[in-house]
């Protein structure tokens, strides 16, 4: 199965942990190296509000080597509960507002293919609320199609709930990893859906340790914020899938393309 609901839930399912365990240290989900436990927080923090008053049961931890911050704290979990009504009504209401954000990704990604716009085949991966490839189609003329563990409020006519065999030009995905509980079998099945050459492009906010402790704002297990990634998790990534190129929007790596040949 190609379906993003069928690999979220096959790959939390391969990682999940007892709830009542709380080792120090864990594979990396990035490149498979020590993470060591690094704070706790409440289950029940959501991203951009403060910490709850509440006993820490959700517990972070940090790759040696590559940086990579994460919890196992929703391994094994029924993701499409997360993202219900209350989801998109109240921690995300604007089912519009990453359409340019996501259409940034659009001109990164094909700044590396070369491409004409109208041409290009392209999949909004964690497409949400679908507003994004409904404005694509209906107000740009351009070929996008969207996937995600739930059915999109717009664009339904355009959602794939298996990708199947089929390959794209580009496939984009904005504020999508850090919700991923496999992040690494993720970009994989990504990859495996792209056409030679095909570039992938992603925006999600960077961890940085020297900057970011329990009180980074983006930390929000409530509602699924669970994968952060440093620039060293992404360059070892981008390394060992074979990109050929990539673009940082403004140098920043939580904002990039990548080109596969």
């Amino acid at each position: 199965m190609t379906s993003l609901r069928s690999l979220i839930s096959t790959l939390s399912q391969k990682a999940n942990m007892n709830a009542n365990t709380v080792p120090d240290m864990l594979p990396c989900k990035m490149c498979g190296s020590e993470a060591k436990k690094i704070f706790g927080l409440p289950k029940s923090k959501k991203t951009g509000h403060p910490i709850p008053d509440a006993p820490d049961n959700c517990w972070y931890y940090q790759c040696k080597k590559c940086i990579f911050c994460f919890t196992p704290a929703l391994d094994g979990d029924n993701h499409t509960e997360i993202y219900d009504d209350e989801y998109w009504n109240h921690q995300d209401p604007d089912l519009y507002g990453r359409v340019g954000e996501t259409l940034r990704l659009v001109v990164m990604a094909n700044e590396l293919l070369h491409k004409r716009g109208d041409r290009l085949e392209i999949l909004d991966f964690g497409c949400g609320g679908g507003g994004f490839v409904k404005i694509a189609r209906e107000s740009l003329g351009m070929n996008a199609w969207g996937t995600d563990i739930i059915q999109p409020k717009f664009g339904r006519e355009w959602f794939l709930p298996d990708l199947g065999d089929r390959k794209f030009d580009m496939i984009v995905s904005c504020e999508v990893i850090e919700h991923l509980p496999d992040p690494r079998g993720t970009f994989n099945h990504i990859r495996a859906h792209l056409k030679s050459p095909g570039a992938f492009a992603f925006q999600t906010a960077q961890w940085d340790p020297k900057a970011c402790d329990r009180n980074w704002w983006y930390l929000g297990p409530d509602n699924g914020h669970i994968s952060h990634y440093s620039r060293e998790s992404f360059d070892l990534a981008w390394r060992e899938m074979g990109g050929a190129a990539r673009r940082l929007w403004n140098d920043y790596p939580g904002c990039q393309a990548w080109l596969f040949e």
